[in-house]
């Protein structure tokens, strides 16, 4: 083989291995995955517009988001083939039926709470948590471990004093629990529903503190279902509204506007009755609406979906006088962080904000602004833009864990997320979180890779060096007779 030849082959190898080493390099590991409860969202960014007022009696709130399309259809059980089946468990992503409610949530805290001001929900979230990748296992024994523990069969939010290590089997005891609740150690969750609370005028109240649990007083909904029986207990009372049941194609068509009937309220139910000439399609929702009472029935709401958009009011007494709520004064200054569930997502499908600082009356990023009389100027008050984005599996146990996150000493010593991400890297941080490992494998088999094609293009060139292809150059092997000096 000639030098030409042998150095062209050299050359070749090493352009090949280069493109090779750049294509596998590149891969992407970015892909749904149900069965590991990875679903992503297609935009990571939602901008939510707040504005806010009080009087010497509550606070009002004014919201307004985009929704191409406003999701208020919610858990429904449909008539096929003589049983009552359930659409509408909690999915993971988007429904696919889209039987999911729209949500906004967000939290309330004084001070009370450490790291709040700081992180804001990120400190609610923990490993282990239900739709998590490495969410529990709780079937069977891990659901009754979690039941005795947490009082619920499943993980949810909770905060950090509450469990030792971030591990939610290690709760710390009633009396240290009772301890922190009584010095504010909680944050105040209001949730409003675009099924089971706004068709009656209200949002839910909720606080998080060793789990998410809702406030005293009865819930805004119960659930329609008789276990035993495997049928709805209630119905709607043909006599008050005309039908028994909705249509199941009329829902999948979306043909039920905010002004039909797409809900079953305690006011037009009426006992089930099973011997009814039940057709398939016909459809019964598996919440029942109901009058709120005590921390659960203090917010008022009004939730309407119009112009390509969410328009939402909330009112609430400044001071309910219930255990479990923020209560609010004039002057007074409080953190606030902001999440918004759209396409009809639930659990941790969300977009959540960075906390807020809201300010009665003071300058903040969101001014709550005083006034006089029953209803708020709201055309005198200008908009303030919440920025929302999707949270990913960020969880506070790896943030604060030093072999895992590099940032986890600037988070122990009270840095705030904006000093080491703007939301635009936030968002592409955590939507990375989804694929961590595969992302570590990837970087290990690159750089497995690169050093492979570095020792065989170093060893190719040494051969060719050592033969004298390359550094030295050929001599010649023609031997030039004397000149002969006699002539």
């Amino acid at each position: 083989m000639s030098r030409v030849t042998r150095l062209g082959s050299v050359v070749g190898a090493v352009v090949v291995l280069a493109i090779l080493s750049l294509v596998f390099a590149s891969t992407g590991v970015r892909g749904d995955d149900p069965e590991r409860n990875i679903a992503q969202p297609d935009e990571l960014f939602v901008d939510l517009e707040v504005k806010a007022a009080y009087n010497d009696d509550d606070i009002f709130w004014r919201f307004r988001w985009p929704t191409d399309t406003p999701h208020f259809y919610h858990d429904y059980l449909v008539y096929e083939d003589g049983q009552w089946v359930r659409y509408g468990s909690p999915p993971v992503g988007s429904h696919p039926q889209g039987v999911y409610e729209d949500r906004l949530t967000f939290f309330v805290d004084d001070g009370s709470v450490e790291g709040f001001a700081q992180y804001g929900g990120f400190i609610t979230a923990f490993s282990g948590m239900r739709g998590l990748s490495d969410a529990a296992d709780l079937t069977d024994e891990g659901a009754q471990e979690a039941e005795e523990i947490l009082g619920e069969g499943d993980v949810r939010k909770f905060l950090p004093e509450t469990v030792e290590g971030g591990d939610w089997r290690r709760q710390v005891d009633q009396q240290s629990l009772d301890a922190l609740e009584q010095r504010g150690y909680f944050l105040d969750l209001w949730h409003w529903r675009a099924h089971r609370s706004n068709p009656i005028g209200y949002a839910d109240d909720q606080m998080v503190d060793y789990r998410r649990r809702g406030s005293e007083g009865e819930a805004p909904f119960s659930t329609n279902w008789d276990s035993d029986l495997e049928q709805p207990e209630f119905m709607f009372d043909p006599d008050q509204v005309g039908i028994h049941a909705m249509d199941w194609q009329r829902i999948l068509d979306r043909d039920y506007t905010q002004d039909d009937i797409y809900y079953l309220y305690e006011g037009f139910a009426t006992e089930f009755d099973p011997d009814h000439d039940w057709q398939d399609g016909d459809v019964i929702p598996r919440r029942l609406l109901q009058e709120p009472e005590g921390a659960r029935g203090s917010i008022f709401a009004q939730g309407i979906a119009a112009d390509g958009h969410w328009n939402l009011d909330l009112q609430r007494a400044l001071d309910t006088g219930f255990e479990g709520q923020k209560p609010l004064v004039h002057l007074g200054t409080y953190d606030v962080a902001f999440a918004l569930h759209l396409n009809a997502t639930g659990g941790r499908w969300h977009y959540i904000s960075m906390p807020y600082e809201l300010g009665l009356e003071r300058d903040a990023d969101i001014t709550a602004v005083r006034f006089d009389g029953a209803t708020p100027p709201w055309d005198d008050i200008e908009w303030s833009t919440v920025e929302t984005f999707y949270p990913g599996q960020i969880v506070w146990d790896y943030l604060t864990d030093s072999s895992q996150h590099a940032g986890a000493g600037a988070i122990r010593g009270g840095a705030p997320f904006e000093a080491a991400h703007d939301i635009e890297g936030m968002a592409h941080y955590a939507l990375e979180s989804e694929f961590r490992s595969e992302i570590r494998t990837q970087w290990a088999w690159t750089a497995v890779v690169w050093v492979l094609f570095l020792v065989a293009a170093s060893l190719a060139i040494f051969r060719l060096a050592r033969r004298g292809d390359v550094l030295a150059p050929r001599t010649s092997t023609t031997t030039t007779r004397p000149t002969d000096s006699k002539g």
